[in-house]
């Protein structure tokens, strides 16, 4: 019964010293935008072609169409998370200039 009790007891401890070398899985929410997208943005272009650079908008305002956001997290176990929000202006269907809300 003791040799048990010792043998639990040893696993336990392995347990615990490994317990922060474990896989953190990544979550990512909303949109990822990454600098590359950004670096790809230029004034002047359309609705159509910013969608196809930067994906669907978390957000399209219902009462002003020409402002669109861009929201999204991601984070990975505990301690490294990224925010980001930018915000894409438009005007007569163009892309007149995009801001991030976070900086």
């Amino acid at each position: 019964m003791l040799k048990k009790l010792i043998l639990y007891f040893l696993v336990f401890i392995c347990i615990i010293g490994c317990a922060d070398r474990f896989y953190k899985v990544p979550i990512a929410q909303g949109n990822i935008i990454t600098n590359e997208m950004i670096d790809q943005l230029e004034e002047g272009l359309t609705n159509a072609q910013v969608q196809f650079i930067m994906g669907s908008p978390a957000i399209k305002n219902v009462f002003d169409s020409d402002r669109w956001d861009y929201i999204g997290t991601f984070s990975i176990g505990d301690n490294e998370t990224t925010n980001v929000h930018y915000a894409l202006y438009f005007e007569d269907g163009k892309l007149k200039n995009w801001i991030n809300l976070l900086d």
